[in-house]
């Protein structure tokens, strides 16, 4: 995965993030938590630990992993500009489920809870604010589930790639030579939607056949987006 990061823009590492819509109030504010810039790969949480802290990224890219008991390691997401993490754990004070890092080089805001119960009817309006993306989350969790119970691994993939585009668009409205070139191992893109690395080249291959991707020894490249995002699950 490293290497690929190296080799590939930032704007390929965009997260299909459902906080955007409800974090300009938080991008808005920069009286409250601490800028902090990190370089690509410093852990900034790891999975089993305690961390008060959750996070804005301003800048740059994060990804979460988790390592189950068997020692498999699925990748979880890939967050951009506007998304907030980590506000679950720093609130309730439980172990963190993830681990999460810079993959690329990043300026967040940290907070700590107490700087949102003591900003006054600033910090109301964050409350409120929190309260809606972590509802939004909950539904794009939903999604997932329902996504990853289709059987149909070609269908998984579909979804998967609709929304990969979808948000790299969204991160650059420029709509660069790039914008449909999905920088992310092929045994990743597997690990995202729960599928052996096996079973995702067998589906890029069907859809490869059917002309709407073409696969590329780093990266894949969506043929027809209009298409592919047919299946894109509607962002709440």
């Amino acid at each position: 995965m490293k290497a690929v990061l190296k080799r590939s823009p930032a704007t390929n590492f965009a997260s299909w993030d459902a906080c955007v819509a409800h974090s300009g109030i938080w991008l808005a504010n920069s009286s409250i938590g601490r800028r902090r810039r990190i370089a690509a790969g410093v852990l900034i949480y790891a999975q089993g630990s305690r961390h008060p802290f959750f996070y804005l990224i301003r800048q740059g890219f994060v990804q979460t992993a988790m390592t189950h008991e068997t020692g498999r390691r699925l990748a979880l997401e890939l967050m951009g500009p506007g998304s907030i993490f980590g506000e679950g754990a720093a609130f309730d004070g439980s172990e963190r489920f993830v681990d999460a890092w810079a993959t690329t080089d990043c300026e967040l805001t940290v907070y700590a809870p107490d700087d949102i119960r003591n900003a006054g009817t600033s910090g109301a309006l964050l409350f409120e604010s929190l309260i809606k993306i972590m509802g939004a989350k909950q539904r794009i969790l939903a999604a997932k589930l329902l996504q990853f119970s289709n059987e149909d691994p070609q269908a998984r993939m579909r979804a998967l790639l609709a929304r990969l585009v979808s948000v790299q668009r969204r991160s650059d409205p420029s709509g660069g030579a790039r914008i449909n070139q999905i920088w992310i191992s092929q045994e990743q893109l597997g690990e995202m939607c729960g599928m052996s690395r096996v079973s995702a080249a067998r589906a890029l291959r069907r859809l490869a056949d059917g002309g709407l991707v073409s696969t590329h020894p780093k990266y894949v490249e969506v043929l027809d987006a209009a298409l592919l995002e047919a299946e894109l699950y509607r962002q709440p």
